[in-house]
Formats: structure tokens, C-alpha cells, sequence
């Protein structure tokens, strides 16, 4: 699945308007959660769950999700994430494809 940027701002802020009850007028990329959307840390758990389901990213492990303070960021962060999968399974299906090339000269 590779999203856009604007697919990836759509997907976050409907999580956070069906999710959090927010209203889409609020959702702006400098909004901080805590401060600006009043969320607090047991929301923001149920948020990222939810994003890691529908992007399909471990957040468990990844360090960077720890810096992320705006919705800005959070757009940021499964964008950079969203590039880096995609060019693993390039990777991938062009590993796989020379390998089924180096068996089939044999």
C-alpha cells in the first residue's frame, strides 16, 4: 500500500475525528496534540494502534515516533515510512526476481 501524502493527512485526521471526536476544522499540521487537540497519552495510544493497523508500521520499535509532537509530524513520520516500505518490497521483488533468473540459467 503506498499512500500519498494528502491520502496519509486524510487517513490521520479521520482517525482522529472518529476516534477522538475532534472537530476537521481543528486538524491543522502545527496542532500539537496535548496542548492544541487536548489529547492525552491513553488517547494517544488508541491513535497510534490504530494508525500502526492502517499503514501497516511496527511503532513499538521505532524510535522516531518518540519525537513526534504536531500533526505535522505525524504526516511526516508515515510518509518517510510509507517510502521506506516501498522501496523494500522493490527491493524484494528484485531480489526474488534474480534469483528466479540465476535458477532458471542453470
Amino acid at each position: 500500500m503506498n499512500l500519498t501524502r494528502d491520502e496519509i493527512i486524510e487517513a490521520v485526521n479521520g482517525a482522529l475525528v472518529n476516534e477522538m471526536e475532534l472537530d476537521p476544522a481543528d486538524l491543522s499540521p502545527e496542532k500539537t496534540f496535548f496542548d492544541d487537540l487536548g489529547l492525552d497519552s491513553l488517547d494517544m495510544v488508541d491513535l497510534m494502534i490504530g494508525l500502526q493497523r492502517k499503514f501497516g508500521v511496527s511503532l513499538r520499535e521505532n524510535e522516531e515516533i518518540k519525537q513526534v509532537r504536531t500533526l505535522g509530524d505525524v504526516y511526516d513520520f508515515f510518509e518517510k515510512n510509507q517510502a521506506m516500505l516501498t522501496a523494500q518490497a522493490e527491493a524484494a521483488k528484485a531480489a526474488a526476481a534474480q534469483a528466479a533468473q540465476q535458477e532458471s540459467g542453470k
